[in-house]
């Protein structure tokens, strides 16, 4: 959850401009909840990497045609003649996006004008 005085401005900066943002991995709640709930078209943006016996790591936006990481997250659409941003996957999208920023501090070091 963003800190309290948070409101997102839809500028898609963190979503364009921050790899951590996109270049990141899944925790496993998101994993489950995207299964439990059949988002198997997320799941295909998904690299499950083996880290031991028993330890993967879901790592995100990967493409599926070509295996590569995506450039920028594949769910951020820009809205027609507007200078704003959706996320087409909003209700479900990754914990790490969720807790985006994760302080005022955090917002203001990566540019976000959401404060």
């Amino acid at each position: 959850m963003p800190p309290k005085g948070f409101t997102c401005k839809q500028c898609g900066n963190c979503c364009l401009n921050l790899p951590d943002a996109f270049s990141t991995c899944a925790h496993n709640d998101d994993i489950v909840r995207w299964e439990k709930e059949d988002r198997y078209d997320i799941l295909e943006w998904v690299a499950f990497i083996p880290m031991g016996p028993d330890h993967l790591i879901a790592d995100l936006w990967l493409n599926p045609s070509t295996g590569e990481d995506a450039s920028r997250c594949p769910w951020l659409r820009k809205l027609p003649r507007k200078n704003k941003y959706v996320c087409l996957i909003h209700d479900v999208k990754p914990m790490h996006c969720r807790e985006y920023p994760k302080s005022r501090k955090h917002a203001e070091k990566t540019g976000c004008k959401g404060f």
